[in-house]
């Protein structure tokens, strides 16, 4: 028994070969895939990217059609608040001249 134990150490110990270190495995067809996703997606962010730009120039052109809209209604409003100024004036000055007339008939057939 006693010789039996170091015997099997020893068949133990020398069963043991050296440590070897193992091959890398590569998986092109992994990496080849995982290019081939990333230029996918790469192409939808760009796709999407120029659509926002498109939309983004779409709504400058709306904004500077209703800003020349809005800019010629202010411009018809100005026109309407200087003809209706206009007017008021003419109506005033029909009234003074009404006034005066009247008066001056008035001085006319005064005694």
């Amino acid at each position: 028994m006693k010789f039996l134990i170091p015997l099997i150490a020893l068949c133990l110990f020398l069963g043991t070969g050296t440590a070897k270190a193992q091959w890398t495995v590569i998986d092109p067809s992994n990496i080849a895939q995982s290019i081939v996703n990333s230029s996918k997606s790469l192409v939808q962010e760009s796709t999407t990217a120029q659509n926002m730009i498109n939309n983004f120039k779409e709504t400058v052109k709306i904004y500077q059609q209703a800003k020349k809209y809005y800019d010629a209604l202010q411009a018809v409003n100005n026109l309407v608040r200087d003809a209706r100024k206009v007017q008021q004036t003419v109506l005033m000055l029909g009234d003074i001249s009404g006034y005066y007339v009247n008066n001056y008939k008035k001085m006319l057939t005064d005694p």
